[in-house]
């Protein structure tokens, strides 16, 4: 009963579903919907390939379940992402569910005992209440994994955990300060002109724990001073470039940042942003905030609030995770968003892939009746971008759009100009 306590069920179960059919996705999502464990809902995360799964996974270090592919970018990327999980991160609680199509590449037998998984499952053997009972008994075992490590060992983690967060922001202040920033920026453009539509700004930090990614920064802070600093320091990375492109090209520049620190529902944290963004206001800025699934679901309650004044401050709002969250439609409809971000899944190959277009036309089509513009992020191929352009998708990012006109040249020219540090 001891232990029980000590592993006390999180607000939310965290389920990665890592796979690189969007159909998958999808019925998946049907059938886990509403779905509860312990009182607590499952949050089902998606990822396409292994490779989002590990950006994910950096993102959400309280994931319980991976329901994992074996075939995706390569033959035994699902098992290279077994292996990550296993030795590189370090976790042993996380529960790993294989679900393949292909059991002639990864045979049960061999994977069960040379693999440190969880269960087994064949795509073709997969009913709704089998799909139920294996995540319900995965949930029941990452607990239980958790519980064994109550006690001294709880107290010990939450030590431990207290002694990284000091470190990180020690090392996040030494970062802003020395210059030790890796800041990319990836273009936005107008699929029907190619012109450019504006920035995303993406920044690393070179810590002692190796580059840390924005998402990685907010996922190990807790609310405070150093995730202000941090936002601080993308609000002037944006009004930096904001005013470099005004002086070189005579025309304000829209800029998109994610949000360091997801805790709108904070009254003192938002109070605090919006004196930020005040400091940070310049001419020809035009301020977008990413806004992801965890932020929207988290601050239901009072979202609508923060938004409307921080929209008063002349920001607007991006949710980046459209299509590939659990969110109500009706809600999110009162939320208003500016631009809704068709995220990779739905992108890469939607030319090719018929499933995969049908999705990208609804969700482009949900997006034009919202009263907001399309984004769509991956755009690999001229012709997965021609396809988007006729669907009505009015803004690409990838390689494909980038290379289709001088954007590239000009984004460069804002560092030669000095328009940002990095």
């Amino acid at each position: 009963m001891q232990r029980d306590t000590i592993a006390a069920a999180p607000a939310q179960w965290k389920v990665l579903l890592v796979d690189d059919e969007p159909a998958v996705h999808e019925v998946s999502r049907l059938i886990l919907r509403g779905l509860n464990f312990e009182g607590a809902a499952v949050e089902l995360l998606s990822a396409a390939s292994a490779a989002q799964a590990r950006e994910l996974l950096g993102r959400h270090p309280d994931i319980a379940l991976v329901l994992l592919d074996v075939v995706m970018e390569t033959d035994d990327a699902g098992m290279r992402l077994v292996e990550f999980v296993r030795r590189q991160l370090g976790n042993r609680d996380m529960q790993i569910i294989l679900r393949t199509g292909q059991p002639g590449m990864a045979p049960e037998r061999e994977v069960i005992v040379d693999y440190e998984i969880n269960g087994y499952l064949l795509k073709t053997e997969i009913t709704a209440q089998r799909l139920h009972s294996a995540v319900i008994a995965a949930l029941r075992g990452y607990r239980h994994a958790r519980s064994l490590r109550g006690g001294q060992a709880l107290e010990g983690g939450r030590q431990a955990a207290q002694e990284r967060d000091v470190e990180l922001a020690e090392d996040l202040g030494e970062a802003v300060a020395c210059g030790r920033i890796v800041l990319q920026a990836q273009p936005q453009l107008r699929l029907d002109s190619l012109r450019l539509h504006g920035v995303d700004l993406i920044a690393g930090w070179n810590t002692r724990r190796g580059l840390l990614s924005a998402e990685q920064v907010a996922a190990r802070l807790g609310p405070g001073q150093a995730r202000l600093q941090t936002m601080r320091w993308m609000l002037a990375q944006g009004v930096s470039w904001a005013r470099q492109w005004q002086l070189e090209f005579g025309s304000g520049l829209r800029v998109s940042l994610p949000l360091i620190g997801e805790f709108l529902d904070d009254p003192q944290y938002l109070r605090e942003l919006l004196q930020v963004i005040g400091d940070a206001a310049a001419p020809g800025l035009q301020l977008d905030l990413l806004l992801g699934q965890s932020v929207v679901l988290r601050a239901e309650s009072s979202l609508v609030d923060a938004m409307t004044r921080l929209r008063q401050a002349r920001v607007g709002f991006v949710f980046r995770d459209f299509g590939a969250a659990t969110i109500a439609l009706p809600y999110l409809s009162g939320l208003a968003f500016e631009s809704l971000k068709l995220p990779r899944l739905f992108v890469e190959g939607v030319a090719a892939e018929p499933q995969r277009a049908a999705m990208a036309r609804s969700l482009i089509a949900l997006a034009q009746t919202l009263g907001a513009t399309t984004i769509a992020e991956g755009v690999a191929s001229d012709a997965d971008a021609q396809f988007l352009r006729w669907e009505g998708c009015e803004v690409g990012q990838g390689p494909a759009v980038a290379r289709a006109c001088a954007a590239s040249e000009l984004i460069a020219s804002l560092y030669r100009g000095g328009g940002a540090a990095h």
